[in-house]
């Protein structure tokens, strides 16, 4: 599904990004095995609506198969609460966003840091269908690679020259994946945040499944499901990803600076930050 590297991907093309200015930032974080530019539509979207944002690279992406091999999903998250630090020193109310593992990521974050004050999660996971991994804790020390398919599940292909990713994925990674979403799930009650889900119907990687569980599970009373049957698994290029961008943006821009934990005084109006 994604323009594949087969050994380094570019520094200028992987490079993370910050957007704009304001009181009211978003972070933004990309899938496995992906990097920031895959997030740009929504990113430009919030600048020019008075948004600061920050869309970091995460362990061992945007470099080397090799690299990858050595992070877990606590490299992950860790790039994400460091970039979360890095966005709280210049705004005072922040939201998160992120697609595939980045919406799993957004999820954890909203579980765990009470600051975030909205999130979307765009084909986030919790689980994913393949009977490989019922194996793959034993088959790892034999097989060190998994080459994806060249199938594209993306409705407008050439969306795929906007997605960069390698040509082979550690195993290794793959089963931190696996173990992140496993995580997420049980911290979902913990997600009371307004949340965001939004979620390809062609989704090959994810089983679409995987959207109505996370707001089944979600502790949030705000809440929300839609569905773009025309997209694939990178909904932020696809077919949809204007409408994608701005139903995301819409929802950000609605709660961060109003929305507050319960028994928590609301914020001030954004319109008047």
């Amino acid at each position: 599904m994604k323009v594949r590297h087969g050994g380094n991907i570019s520094s200028e093309v992987a490079a993370p990004y910050w957007l704009g200015d304001g009181p009211r930032g978003v972070l933004l974080l990309h899938g496995f095995a992906g990097t920031p530019p895959e997030m740009r539509l929504l990113a430009e979207w919030l600048a020019n609506r008075g948004f600061l944002v920050h869309a970091p690279l995460l362990a061992g992406h945007g470099t080397t198969p090799e690299a990858m091999a050595e992070t877990g999903r606590w490299d992950w998250i860790h790039s994400a609460e460091r970039a979360l630090e890095q966005l709280l020193e210049r705004c005072p109310h922040v939201g998160v966003a992120g697609q595939s593992m980045g919406g799993t990521l957004a999820l954890h974050l909203a579980a765990t840091r009470p600051e975030v004050e909205a999130v979307v999660s765009q084909a986030g996971l919790l689980w994913i269908r393949d009977w490989r991994l019922r194996v793959l804790p034993v088959a790892k020390a034999f097989i060190r690679w998994e080459v994806p398919s060249g199938e594209v599940d993306l409705y407008r292909t050439e969306g795929i020259r906007e997605l960069h990713s390698y040509s082979r994925r550690p195993t290794a990674a793959i089963l931190e994946l696996v173990r992140l979403g496993k995580q997420v799930r049980h911290e979902l009650a913990a997600v009371v945040q307004p949340l965001l889900v939004l979620q390809g119907g062609r989704d090959s990687v994810v089983d679409p499944a995987n959207a109505d569980q996370i707001l089944a599970l979600a502790g949030s009373s705000v809440r929300a499901l839609r569905r773009f049957e025309r997209s694939g698994h990178g909904m932020s290029v696809d077919i949809d990803r204007v409408e994608v961008a701005e139903e995301a943006g819409r929802w950000l821009d609605r709660y961060i600076g109003i929305w507050a934990p319960p028994g928590v005084a609301l914020s001030p109006d954004p319109a008047a930050l």
